[in-house]
């Protein structure tokens, strides 16, 4: 602690790149300071890294959290959270010039996510977070005496306010408590959906509603009501503690929920596409849980497209273009929806989500009046209703449908649900009183192709700046006002419609997966595999090593992504090369 102090006072008023100096480590009273990664400038973005690391046995943990994996998760995710409280707590910010002086984590969301933020090992607990030194004057020199404040002072009272659990108040205990919880009744659930063959389970007393479009924390007004489940639905899971857990089960197949405007229905649509994730205590969508394949599917008008079969959905287009291998820099509403049903399909999602209003009509349906006016032999749209009974029993692809305007896919759904002011019910019946049975479907859906292989030259990371005429060898980099866009070499990847992703921190993570990916394809010469395969090969170095496998410049900055939103990220790279072989999916 004192070396640092030393040191630190020999940089004093020296230009602040003589921070550079600072790596390494420090050991204080209880605990380790290094500094893993030094910015040059003030307030530079992202600011510096440093690391703390406490020894296991001094934090005093209940071993019984540490023991498996979601207990390892939801303690790293506490962690991190209780830091940035400490921080609010402890911290001056900003108190340098160019707003430098402060610490910082990652963003965080309402998600229980794995990140490289918080690392265990048989030893000891590492927590990596940002920090941005302070600097002072005209000249932006090195102001020693605050860097000593932050470390001495804030950073100690920050560390004891975190990772020592004898010295948690009760309320910090309970709440600690509870995220492991949560982490390992959701394993439960989880395990007893598999067994069951349900896609989605909606606990009673769940609360749904956000407080804004942009704010993902729960609406805390009196007024929200909580869910229910309905009782034809209703399903109880036991615990391995003794209690059980009752709410909504969706079995696998075609649902639909439906209602009024503003009656919930795509509040409903929006927990169960989160419930691919765990979420903190309190936020009220904790044991809301969808299969982990979920994907949402929407159209994305101007999107790219590369050599992708959209020939089930859509036939030969005007002027003689093909479909079954079908490319596009713009892509329209109905020819991007397609793609997306596709390629998510191709990434190896079997659960597919729609939102009629983020749908394309005209992908959708083909009503009665239209087709007494276009004659069939000039609409090269099948529309997904004629093949949505198809698509689930030929490839076992489940689908749940919002649907406010068209009753079409109803009338081909095996459960069917009712938002009225936030109340769920089961109106399977009354649909099949007043449809009738599910009708069958004129043809089958045509096979999709797995033939799309991923040339070896793919990702390439570099960057050429044509005004400077300067060339950097890596750019990726996510983008602070657009938290889902990624620019990653000369590409930016507009992630906007990936509506799963959790955080910017993902963002990132998919940037270096990308560029693992490169590495790997350049040493696999001149094999071809499918973008499918080459996830799954990811996903696994990850899920066995962390997210240290994808060797980022700032270490403690990434959350790990799904691979359905890698591969939707690899999907929209304009400069993406793609061949096809003609291998089929049957």
């Amino acid at each position: 602690m004192y070396t640092l102090q030393a040191l630190l006072a020999s940089i004093a008023d020296q230009p602040f790149q003589g921070i550079q100096k600072l790596r390494g480590c420090y050991r204080f009273p209880c605990f380790e300071l290094s500094f893993i990664k030094m910015q040059g400038s003030p307030g530079a973005n992202p600011a510096s890294i440093a690391s703390v690391k406490i020894p296991l046995p001094d934090s005093r943990i209940p071993q019984e959290f540490l023991q498996a994996v979601p207990g390892r998760l939801a303690a790293a995710d506490f962690l991190i959270r209780r830091f940035r409280d400490g921080i609010a707590r402890f911290a001056q910010q900003n108190r340098g010039k160019d707003g430098s002086g402060s610490f910082n984590t990652i963003a965080l969301s309402q998600k229980m996510l794995l990140r490289d933020s918080v690392l265990f090992d048989d030893d000891a607990l590492y927590l990596r977070f940002m920090i941005s030194l302070s600097a002072k004057g005209q000249g932006r020199v090195f102001d020693a005496e605050q860097t000593w404040i932050m470390l001495s002072r804030e950073l100690v009272a920050i560390v004891d306010h975190c990772f020592f659990y004898q010295r948690y108040d009760q309320q910090a205990r309970v709440l600690f408590q509870q995220f492991v919880d949560v982490q390992q009744k959701r394993a439960e659930i989880i395990r007893f959906m598999q067994r069951h063959d349900l896609i989605v389970f909606v606990a009673n007393d769940a609360r749904l509603p956000r407080q804004s479009g942009i704010d993902d924390r729960p609406a805390m007004d009196a007024s929200v009501k909580r869910f229910q489940s309905p009782a034809s639905l209703q399903i109880t899971i036991p615990l391995s503690d003794g209690c059980s857990i009752t709410g909504m089960g969706i079995r696998q197949g075609i649902s639909c929920i439906t209602g009024g405007g503003y009656h919930g229905k795509s509040t409903l649509m929006q927990a169960i596409l989160a419930g691919v994730y765990a979420h903190v205590p309190g936020d009220g969508r904790e044991y809301v849980v969808t299969r982990e394949d979920a994907f949402f599917i929407r159209a994305e008008e101007g999107r790219s497209i590369r050599n992708v079969d959209i020939s089930p959905f859509i036939s030969d287009l005007p002027n003689g273009l093909k479909t079954d291998c079908f490319s596009s820099d713009n892509a329209s509403g109905s020819t991007s929806q397609a793609a997306n049903i596709v390629e998510a399909i191709e990434s190896g999602s079997r659960l597919l989500l729609f939102d009629e209003d983020t749908c394309a009509t005209n992908f959708l349906v083909r009503d009665e009046l239209i087709k007494k006016i276009v004659d069939a032999t000039q609409e090269p749209i099948k529309p997904l209703y004629s093949t949505v009974r198809s698509l689930w029993k030929k490839h076992r692809v489940s689908m749940i449908f919002v649907v406010g305007g068209l009753g079409y896919f109803l009338q081909k759904a095996d459960t069917c649900l009712l938002m009225a002011d936030y109340h769920c019910s089961d109106i399977t019946a009354k649909v099949r009183d007043r449809l009738g049975e599910i009708p069958g479907e004129d043809s089958l859906i045509a096979d999709f192709a797995v033939s799309r292989r991923l040339a070896v030259d793919n990702f390439d990371p570099a960057y050429t700046n044509q005004r400077l005429n300067k060339t950097l060898p890596k750019r990726i980099k996510d983008l602070r006002n657009a938290p889902r866009q990624l620019e990653y070499g000369m590409d930016l990847i507009n992630l906007d419609a990936v509506l799963q992703i959790a955080e910017a921190p993902q963002v990132l993570a998919i940037g270096y997966c990308l560029l693992a990916l490169r590495r790997r394809l350049q040493q696999s010469g001149s094999q071809a595999e499918s973008i499918c395969f080459w996830i799954n090969w990811l996903e696994s170095e990850m899920n066995q090593h962390g997210l240290a496998v994808l060797q980022p410049d700032y270490p403690g900055t990434l959350s790990m992504p799904r691979k359905y939103e890698l591969a939707a990220a690899i999907n929209r790279i304009r400069s993406l090369r793609i061949f096809q072989q003609s291998q089929k999916l049957r």
